[in-house]
């Protein structure tokens, strides 16, 4: 190969390594990292298609995107995708190369088992110069997707040192191309054994979250953890702590199924566990030289355990600290590159630890602990103005579920007459005059209505002549000594009288007069005038203003809400603007039906008294008090009156 394609190849490998590391701490949507993710899996691979596959239980391979977009298939894509996913799927992750020059990468995220399987093929991939480097440096591309997941969440130390090793493990370029670009340059480059090595430490990573992840129980997963850190990084002993507000609690110890949570040891281990949580640190101990780490706790469990080295790391996820990991060694401190290795393990399931933690508590727990999270929520600042509607709605209905509101029974009212008369037709006649109107004040013994007299008076005078006649032919019988005649005649003079009384009675009671003072409320005759009346025809109706009472009709619906003592206010229907108070003083036993209501009477004393130009008959509304109840009580007892009795509940 000339220098000129090792300068290519190389810059290709250089830039490929840069987007691997910019995506290893990626934070967009899925989408948007999918493209990029493939465009630089092709860029590294020189490959002339890539493909993503996505799979779920009981679910058939389906294509998800691709590089290019627009792409188009050639002969035996298809077959060659299939085949070498289904050879590889069994074993996660897991990277194939065949004769045909197609590569397929399977991998599934390390922090949810319910995440689908995703399978990365690339097809007609330059592997001439790969040899023995390119499944390592293929199984390095796995590297951003932890990334995708949640993994991200690293210091900016962490940050470092990963993006270091990406750009050296992820350069697909072989060793014989590196050597000669940095034989060019004059810079020292790393060996084909080191990229290999550092691939492989990936791959382990991954391989060891995916195997965490398949476990469904909080204490599993945590003693396999233990366990495995322990086998890994040659630890006598390995504990795991979880952080409980601002202390940390003991869960689990490697190779100890049984411990004392209150033992001496226990607590000062989870003091020295504290120790790093509140400084939000990896601590060693011994400490390096020129730290500043404060060690007190870790000095005091090492001088009463006996241990001679301590490593202790605080598990975040994003900028919160989960659990804490106190890895015991009797050799020596872990080094940097394990110490990145064991964040970035941590890292992987820490996520997975937080969800199994949760799901194993009681529901109580798990409540209180959903209740807290919102209520963190809440109080950080975002979505104000949802905030601010939340607030609302809360203050809104604890005033209408704690305000007291007077509750009060709306009735009708009407002006009563303790005395109203009924004043008819003396006799049968006709009306000649009429003095008052509808409403009009009189006084005792005024002339309400005149009947016209001129047929009365006729008979008045022809009864006093058939009077005379009798008299003379009574007398004329006595001189004649006709004593039956006499005694006929005198018995018609008497019938004479009594007619002639009649009718001098009927013509006194010719002018209807008022028999006390009181206002006229029935009885408009003047647009009568003339017409014929009879006897015991009512002509007017005439109520005592002096002795007036307030009459309540309360609905059967209320009538159990109030009683004798009540009190209220009403307005009448022309004076809307002016309240009175009422008071109770009778509730009629017996309910009155009109007009398809069924309603009580009720009657009430005025506070002050009636009011002079009140007149009987007017109406209008009154409230009355029923005591204090919830606002919401008052605005829905309608409805819910309503659907009871339709639902019979």
């Amino acid at each position: 190969m000339t220098l000129d394609a090792v300068m290519i190849r190389a810059n290709s490998a250089t830039q490929a390594s840069a987007r691997l590391a910019a995506l290893a701490q990626f934070d967009g949507t899925v989408e948007a990292f999918w493209p990029l993710y493939l465009q630089t899996v092709a860029q590294a691979l020189t490959a002339r298609r890539v493909l993503l596959l996505t799979s779920a239980v009981g679910r058939p391979w389906q294509a998800r995107a691709q590089w290019p977009a627009q792409g188009a298939d050639a002969p035996g894509d298809a077959d060659w995708t299939l085949h070498l996913v289904e050879q590889v799927k069994d074993g996660l992750p897991h990277a194939q190369c065949n004769e045909s020059d197609a590569l397929a990468l399977v991998m599934m995220a390390p922090s949810d088992p319910g995440t689908p399987v995703f399978a990365v093929v690339a097809l007609d991939v330059d592997t001439s110069e790969w040899e023995e480097d390119g499944l390592c440096a293929w199984a390095a591309l796995a590297a951003p997707i932890p990334a995708l997941f949640g993994v991200q969440s690293q210091s900016r130390a962490q940050a470092l040192a990963t993006q270091k090793a990406l750009q050296t493990a992820a350069a697909p370029a072989p060793g014989a191309a590196i050597t000669a670009l940095a034989a060019e340059s004059g810079e020292p480059a790393h060996s084909s054994a080191d990229v290999q090595g550092r691939a492989e430490r990936l791959h382990d990573i991954l391989r060891l979250s995916i195997a965490l992840s398949q476990e469904s129980r909080f204490m599993p997963l945590a003693m396999a953890l233990c366990n495995e850190l322990a086998l890994r990084f040659d630890c006598t002993r390995v504990s795991l702590g979880w952080v409980d507000g601002h202390y940390v609690r003991l869960v689990a110890v490697s190779h100890v199924e049984n411990f004392d949570a209150k033992s001496s040891a226990s607590r000062a281990l989870e003091a020295a566990m504290e120790e790093a949580l509140e400084q939000d640190r990896v601590l060693l101990y011994p400490a390096p030289q020129d730290q500043g780490q404060v060690l007190r706790a870790h000095q005091a469990y090492a001088d009463a355990l006996a241990v001679p080295y301590l490593s202790t790391v605080p598990l975040t996820r994003g900028e919160t600290v989960d659990a804490v990991l106190c890895l015991e060694g009797q050799s020596a401190s872990l080094s940097e590159s394990q110490l990145w290795e064991l964040r970035l393990m941590g890292e992987s399931v820490s996520r997975w630890l937080v969800t199994l933690h949760a799901q194993d508590r009681w529901f109580g727990a798990r409540w209180w602990h959903a209740l807290a999270q919102q209520a963190r929520t809440f109080l950080q600042p975002k979505h104000s103005a949802l905030k601010l509607a939340g607030v609302t709605a809360v203050v809104l209905l604890c005033v209408l579920f704690m305000l007291p509101w007077a509750y009060r029974v709306d009735a009708s009212l009407a002006i009563r007459s303790q005395d109203l008369l009924f004043m008819p037709a003396p006799f049968d006649g006709y009306l000649r005059k009429v003095h008052v109107n509808v409403g009009d004040q009189v006084a005792s013994g005024d002339i309400l209505v005149e009947l016209d007299t001129r047929d009365l008076s006729l008979e008045a005078a022809m009864a006093e002549a058939e009077l005379a006649r009798h008299a003379r032919e009574s007398e004329k019988a006595m001189a004649a000594q006709q004593l039956a005649d006499m005694q006929i005649a005198a018995a018609r003079q008497q019938q004479s009288v009594a007619r002639l009384d009649l009718i001098r009675y009927q013509l006194g009671n010719a002018q209807v007069r008022a028999p006390y003072a009181g206002v006229v409320i029935e009885g408009d005759l003047k647009k009568n005038l003339g017409a014929p009346v009879r006897k015991g025809d009512l002509l007017l109706k005439l109520a005592q203003t002096t002795q007036s009472y307030v009459e309540l009709e309360i609905d059967q619906i209320y009538i159990h809400e109030v009683r004798v003592g009540s009190q209220g206010e009403f307005a009448l229907v022309g004076r809307p603007q002016e309240r009175y108070g009422i008071t109770l003083t009778r509730i009629d036993p017996a309910a009155t039906h009109r007009d398809g209501r069924t309603f009580y009477l009720a009657r009430a004393q005025v506070a002050g008294g009636l009011k002079p130009d009140w007149r009987p008959g007017m109406g209008g509304t009154a409230k009355l008090e029923a005591g204090d109840r919830s606002l919401i009580w008052v605005m829905t007892q309608r409805t819910v009156r309503f659907l009871r009795e339709f639902f019979w509940l």
